[in-house]
């Protein structure tokens, strides 16, 4: 899918921006996984993930699993801070249910770097941005009231409920390895 605009042709990229892994330690039972990370246009289930998280609020595909809508260069408006909460609860639960989970947005840098350190601030990491940045992308979270947005960000609660939610996945897969969660 190509668009022209005056002189230059813009291609729908086709690849992810990164990879962000998530190590919850103790607390989370040891378990282990990555989110991928890039423009959402660019997801293909199956193919590159399994499970799709747009946190974009212009044009949306129809194939995406949850929707996060937030403008270009901002934030979550204050009273989408439950859809937040849920989003992030489907999104770990996805990935601890063992599939591939891919967050994008239009370019898969602001706002789709101020998800992934919004998920990295609940699994316990204490420099949410600077950890998004260092092993996503550089230019994840774009502006600073995205990087506000974060350490501002509530994750006391959710952190708790993830720390349950792993630990019984550990648990289960231990003891019940034969039988599906």
């Amino acid at each position: 899918m190509a668009k022209v605009f005056k002189d230059w042709v813009f291609e729908a990229p086709t690849e992810p921006n990164g990879v962000m892994p998530v190590n919850l330690g103790w607390c989370g039972g040891f378990m282990k996984f990555e989110i991928i990370g890039g423009p959402y246009d660019a997801f293909r289930r199956g193919d590159n993930a399994d499970f799709g998280v747009c946190v974009r609020a212009e044009s949306c595909p129809e194939d995406l699993d949850v929707l996060l809508p937030i403008r270009d260069f901002q934030v979550p408006l204050p009273e989408q801070k439950s859809d937040v909460e849920y989003v992030l609860r489907r999104a770990f639960r996805a990935a601890l249910d063992g599939k591939r989970v891919w967050v994008g947005c239009q370019g898969g840098w602001g706002r789709t770097g101020l998800f992934l350190a919004l998920m990295a601030k609940v699994a316990g990491y204490e420099d949410p941005v600077g950890y998004v940045r260092r092993v996503y992308a550089k230019r994840a979270c774009e502006t600073n009231e995205q990087c506000r947005y974060v350490y501002d960000f509530d994750a006391y609660a959710l952190r708790s409920w993830l720390y349950d939610v792993a630990w019984y996945r550990r648990v289960w897969n231990t003891l019940f390895w034969w039988m599906p969660a």
